[in-house]
């Protein structure tokens, strides 16, 4: 039995105005849960301005927080950070149901299959005899061979076709790709947003349901997921998944930044 590693984690957010603005209403999906993979511990959330706010769980099981800053203010600034135990060569259960796979079996708004998608399917698709884990470890090589990592390229609203058109993209094209090949594959599979180890900015990959467990895949790096990546949300694609979002009541504009590190 392999042992636990235990990660520590820090995910902090800016939002900078470049005029003050009031009236902030913002969601935010960046809070780990315990799950059969991982154990969440010590974990504290800090918003600047200090506000009031709610948490709650969403219809795929991702914790959420909510809140409103009434007064103004030219920044806004979250920091998630806590303990999070990872169990080696542990798989979080699938569950066989139709009903609670049937968001990740058919094409969303990123995954929706064109002409590209559907040429790159007719090469490399499932063969008569490959199971679905066989498979999508494949596909995790063959993304990675295929696609080059470019920041710029794309945008948070580049589909999956458009992405595999270009060859280039970052860590949420990779991830829409393989969603969009596994589904035409009929394998349930779900998009996953959290951090690795190292430091940087938040990351994507993929869950692929196969002999009764969640498989993470990441191709933007070519791996499997092991216990060096802590989750934080999944759903069926990008859109389910967004850290932030919010509305206010002024005439700036925002300027995020993002800073993760996970040790």
């Amino acid at each position: 039995m392999q042992e636990n590693r235990t990660l520590q984690f820090r995910y902090c957010m800016t939002l900078d105005f470049s005029e003050p603005v009031q009236k902030h209403q913002f969601t935010l999906r960046m809070i780990p849960q315990s799950d059969e993979r991982q154990t969440i511990s010590a974990c504290r959330i800090e918003l600047e301005p200090e506000c009031k706010y709610c948490e709650e769980v969403d219809t795929f099981g991702n914790r959420y927080i909510y809140g409103e800053i009434e007064h103004l203010h030219s920044e806004f600034r979250v920091e998630v950070a806590g303990t999070a135990e990872i169990s080696g060569g542990v798989q979080l259960p699938c569950n066989r149901q139709m009903i609670e796979l049937a968001p990740y079996r058919f094409p969303s708004q990123y995954t929706k299959a064109g002409e590209t998608v559907r040429k790159y399917y007719e090469v490399h698709g499932l063969q008569k005899g490959e199971g679905a884990l066989a498979f999508s470890t494949r596909l995790l090589h063959q993304i990675y061979q295929d696609m080059e990592y470019v920041q710029g390229v794309t945008d948070i609203h580049t589909t999956a076709e458009e992405a595999l058109a270009g060859k280039k993209g970052v860590c949420q094209d990779y991830a829409h790709i393989m969603l969009a090949l596994c589904r035409m594959a009929d394998i349930p599979s779900r998009y996953v947003v959290g951090m690795m180890q190292g430091e940087g900015y938040s990351h994507a990959w993929v869950e692929v349901c196969a002999d009764g467990e969640w498989h993470g895949m990441d191709p933007t790096n070519d791996r499997v997921v092991d216990d060096t990546y802590i989750k934080i949300s999944h759903g069926r694609d990008y859109q389910d998944c967004i850290v932030n979002r919010g509305t206010f009541r002024g005439n700036g504009t925002q300027t995020q930044q993002v800073k993760v590190v996970v040790v």
